[in-house]
C-alpha cells in the first residue's frame, strides 16, 4: 500500500519534469505574463502541487486557460487531486 501511495507522489512530478525537459514552452508559457519570474511558479509547483501545475499548463494549451470552464475544471479536478494525495497519509494513521 505504502508503494502505491509512493507511487501516485512521484508520477505527476515525473511527467511535470519530462514535459519540461522535452517540451519547455509547455510548462513556461501559462507563467510567462505574470508579475513573478518565470521559472520560480512552476518549480514551486513541481514541489507543492505537482497535478494542479500539470492542469494549468494543459488547460492553457489546449482550452485557453482557466477562464472557461473546462480549463478551470481541469485545474480543480487537479488540484483536488494533489489534496487527496497529500492528505491521504493521516487518514491511514488514524485507523
Amino acid at each position: 500500500m505504502c508503494l502505491v501511495g509512493l507511487l501516485g507522489l512521484i508520477t505527476p512530478r515525473l511527467i511535470l519534469i519530462l514535459m519540461w525537459l522535452f517540451s519547455p514552452a509547455f510548462v513556461l508559457q501559462p507563467f510567462a505574463d505574470l508579475a513573478i519570474p518565470n521559472p520560480i511558479l512552476p518549480v514551486l509547483g513541481l514541489v507543492v502541487l505537482p497535478t494542479t501545475t500539470l492542469g494549468y499548463c494543459w488547460a492553457d494549451a489546449s482550452f485557453g486557460g482557466i477562464a472557461s470552464f473546462s480549463g478551470l475544471l481541469v485545474v480543480l479536478i487537479g488540484f483536488l487531486i494533489d489534496v487527496g494525495l497529500i492528505g491521504n497519509g493521516r487518514g491511514m494513521g488514524r485507523r
